[in-house]
């Protein structure tokens, strides 16, 4: 989908289109989130959209994606993960140990992956295979949903009148964040070591 046909969209349908846009962008339908939330921001500084209940349609747009991603994973996905482990003759070990690690490391690859065009799409799909519990699985969802939907909403918010932003670039803005974030970890795993 374009940005210019999502915009003209978002314009004649208000908020509604909005959740629409985000909900199947996470699911994995092709879709620019991190242009659309920028732009809603700027929207919001134009008033042209309605800033509650756009931010609300934003947010619950995301973490609808990623429950559903992680249910459809949860429920259905582990027989497709054994049919693509068989085609790519990987063995139960090779399958367990990467469940494993994934099961040991997913809040960080939940929260850095949003950042990564397409690892934030398959995450919560891995998570629902991989059996994470629903609680914990909903936490980190809500807290990667706001520090996610809340940067990029702001650029948009506070740029409305000073920059204009190339929407081309807005994924390198979200690896570049998604980069920060890996940094943050290692530094922090590093202090704990010395500690």
């Amino acid at each position: 989908m374009s940005v210019d046909y999502i915009l003209s969209l978002v314009e004649h349908y208000g908020p509604f289109i909005i959740f629409i846009c985000l909900f199947f962008g996470v699911v994995g339908i092709p879709a620019p989130e991190e242009t659309l939330v920028v732009i809603i921001g700027i929207l919001i500084h134009q008033h042209t959209l309605p800033a509650i209940p756009s931010i609300l349609c934003a947010f619950f747009g995301v973490l609808c994606g990623f429950l559903f991603s992680y249910t459809i994973g949860r429920y259905a996905g582990t027989p497709f993960l054994y049919k693509i482990t068989r085609f790519l003759r990987l063995n139960d070990f090779k399958v367990r140990a990467f469940q494993e690690k994934y099961e040991a490391n997913y809040k960080r690859a939940l929260l850095t992956g949003l950042y990564i065009p397409g690892a934030r799409q398959i995450n919560p799909y891995l998570a629902g295979i991989s059996q994470i519990a629903f609680m914990p699985y909903l936490i980190v969802s809500l807290i990667g949903t706001t520090i996610w939907v809340v940067p990029f909403m702001t650029i948009g918010f506070v740029t409305a009148n000073i920059v204009t932003i190339k929407y081309e670039f807005l994924p390198l803005i979200g690896i570049c964040i998604g980069i920060i974030f890996i940094l943050y970890f290692v530094i922090k795993r590093k202090y704990r070591k010395k500690s």
